[in-house]
């Protein structure tokens, strides 16, 4: 808590300088136009956002959409430019069109009033809309603008972000912005919504109830059509009755004579048959007509049913259109805190630029002492190392350890050596400074090679020295009973990597080299120093014993987590070891080159430090080439 309560502290005073140099002064805008310092703000935007498989982007396109050839210019100076690991490409937009393989669309004022048209266009695309004085902001990722004070900010709309899968840190609002207020935003699209439902669900309604309609309409024109067939059927069987009557006519006008007496009876019979027909007839045209009319009705029916369906469609193409804004806007919340470190970063290198003159020569005399500091204490442990060799000798039990001594000895001088190469390097590097700095000729880039050199040296002392300190506690305790360690919380890969550095002066004339991968970060809380110790052993013994007479050889490191536990799988390509050697590999004293120094404790100490205090355990495998070793401990 302390720890972040200092850093908050340290970051709003370095944010307070930042913007000293960067808003405050009325010089800034005297010396830069507004465009030019718009550039500014997009060419830093890029180190705040992360893109969908950002680490595959190597070409960061940009492009401009506008008339402003201020503001063009500006742009155009990024045109080649490396940010972060994306090489930025400029290029000045003439069709809405080409905005769809752009990574950053950049609007100027004119444009900004089309951005409901751009932002439609992109569809959630994973592009940033950098926006001018827009009114429309919901459309808009960043958007320009002016306070009263006519100073220029931002306006971050974390929504729209979101919604294109852009990630955003937090800290881009210490370049000067404010977040977009999307609370009416929301209800108001919130509204929008619960109107649309009620539309919609009033819409299905009627639909249903024209539906229901249209269904008993059909039943009805279903009963007409059979009663209209009935009647065609009746029809037919007249007309077959009167073809068969107007055979007997014919028949009986043969028998004329003696069918008189039944004449009457017969014709008035036929003239009831035609009125039938003729009323049939009637009958049929009516229907005929009656079915005509209600096809048209259907028809009515049938362009209002499509119609309805236009309209539900459209309703629900708005409804997830406005689903659609509703999660654009929900990316804003992830946006708020992204700038600090870049303004935070770059007060510092100012701060540091105005003290280094000062602390220059401080730096040497404090650098000089704190060696001659430890340089007497390593002088003293290695006293209390001769005393303990002394120890050893005297018991029966432990003779064996009379090649210890030497062994460690050579072990601790190792970071000795590391130490004072690097401090007679700082040494040169502070003498070179102050002949340029006498002589009138000081460059500003003399002086960071000065402080990249004084911190990378510092560096090295200090781990160096500590590791000669741990090597020493390891000697003191050869088994399981090691030295108090401290637990702390630290990333695997990351410290790992701080470790090969402090030993990679041991590689220089062989020219060998060490590599360390991990599937994802390590975050663990366990003894950083006893991890330290171990991997030094395994680099020191790939050195002395898996690389002797050998140059260029290469070291594996790989890091994951299998089951709840820490893997570290550790591979060379040196001369390797034998089936006998690799049982006897973890064994004290146990030693292929005891005759050039080697004390045969440094894989044993890693194998009690692993299965102690790790609580885990080491083996050594079978490899086709090199040495392979496999450690697993818990998490």
């Amino acid at each position: 808590m302390n720890m972040y309560i200092n850093k908050q502290i340290l970051i709003k005073i370095l944010f307070t300088v930042g913007m000293m140099f960067f808003i405050l002064p009325a010089t800034s805008y005297q010396q830069y136009s507004s465009n030019k310092i718009k550039a500014a703000y997009i060419y830093n935007f890029i180190k705040y956002i992360e893109w969908p498989n950002d680490e595959n982007i190597v070409n960061l396109a940009i492009g401009y959409y506008g008339d402003e050839k201020e503001y063009h210019s500006a742009l155009q100076e990024m045109q080649g430019r490396k940010i972060r690991h994306f090489n930025i490409s400029f290029i000045k937009i003439t069709s809405i069109e080409q905005i769809n393989t752009l990574h950053i669309v950049v609007l100027d004022k004119a444009q900004s009033r089309n951005i409901n048209k751009i932002s439609k266009q992109l569809n959630g695309q994973a592009t940033l809309i950098v926006s001018d004085h827009t009114i429309e902001n919901k459309y808009s990722m960043l958007n320009f603008m002016n306070t009263n004070e006519n100073k220029l900010i931002f306006e971050l709309n974390r929504y729209q972000m979101l919604n294109a899968q852009l990630k955003v840190s937090p800290d881009i609002l210490v370049l000067g912005g404010t977040e977009l207020d999307i609370a009416n935003v929301l209800k108001e699209m919130d509204v929008t919504i619960t109107n649309s439902l009620i539309e919609i669900k009033e819409q299905s309604n009627k639909l249903n109830q024209l539906e229901k309609n249209i269904t008993d309409r059909e039943v009805q024109l279903t009963l007409h059509q059979r009663k209209l067939a009935t009647q065609q059927k009746k029809l037919t069987s007249q007309r077959s009755q009167l073809e068969i009557q107007s055979e007997q006519l014919k028949q009986n006008k043969k028998e004329f004579k003696t069918l008189q007496d039944n004449y009457s009876l017969i014709t008035r019979e036929l003239d009831i048959s035609q009125i039938q027909l003729t009323n049939n007839m009637d009958n049929l045209q009516s229907l005929q007509k009656d079915t005509s009319q209600k096809e048209q009705v259907i028809s009515r029916l049938e362009s209002q049913i499509d119609e309805r369906k236009v309209l539900l469609n459209n309703l629900e193409s708005q409804h997830a259109k406005q689903k659609q804004k509703l999660t654009d806007q929900s990316t804003i919340i992830q946006t708020q805190y992204i700038v600090l470190i870049i303004t935070a970063i770059a007060s510092f290198a100012i701060l540091i630029v105005l003290i280094a003159l000062y602390m220059s020569k401080k730096t040497q005399h404090k650098v000089n002492q704190e060696l001659q500091v430890n340089i007497a204490a390593l002088a003293e442990s290695n006293l209390k190392l001769s005393n303990t060799q002394v120890q050893l000798v005297e018991s029966e039990k432990m003779a064996a350890l009379g090649g210890l001594v030497a062994g460690i000895a050579h072990e601790i001088n190792t970071p000795i050596g590391v130490s004072v190469t690097a401090t007679s390097h700082l040494a040169d590097q502070i003498d070179l400074f102050d002949k340029e700095y006498k002589a009138g000729i000081l460059k500003k880039s003399s002086l960071e090679e000065l402080l990249i050199d004084a911190k990378d040296s510092s560096g090295i002392l200090t781990r160096n020295l500590q590791r000669a300190s741990k090597l020493i506690n390891n000697f003191k305790q050869v088994a399981v009973d090691q030295s108090s360690e401290d637990r702390r919380n630290f990333e695997l890969h990351t410290y790992i990597d701080e470790l090969t550095q402090s030993l990679r002066p041991q590689f220089k004339q062989s020219k060998h080299s060490i590599q360390t991968t991990s599937n994802s970060k390590i975050e663990i809380n366990n003894f950083p120093g006893v991890i330290a110790q171990i991997i030094t052993n395994l680099i020191m013994n790939s050195l002395n014993h898996g690389f002797r007479n050998k140059t260029h050889g290469e070291i594996l490191i790989t890091l994951a987590l299998e089951n709840n536990e820490v893997v570290i799988e550790y591979r060379d390509n040196g001369i390797g070891l034998t089936e006998q050697q690799r049982k006897k590999v973890f064994d004290p004293f146990y030693t292929t080159a005891r005759s050039t120094g080697g004390s045969g404790l440094g894989m044993s100490i890693s194998y009690n430090l692993i299965t102690s205090k790790l609580h885990g355990s080491i083996k050594c495998m079978e490899a086709s080439e090199g040495a392979y070793f496999r450690i697993l401990f818990p998490l």
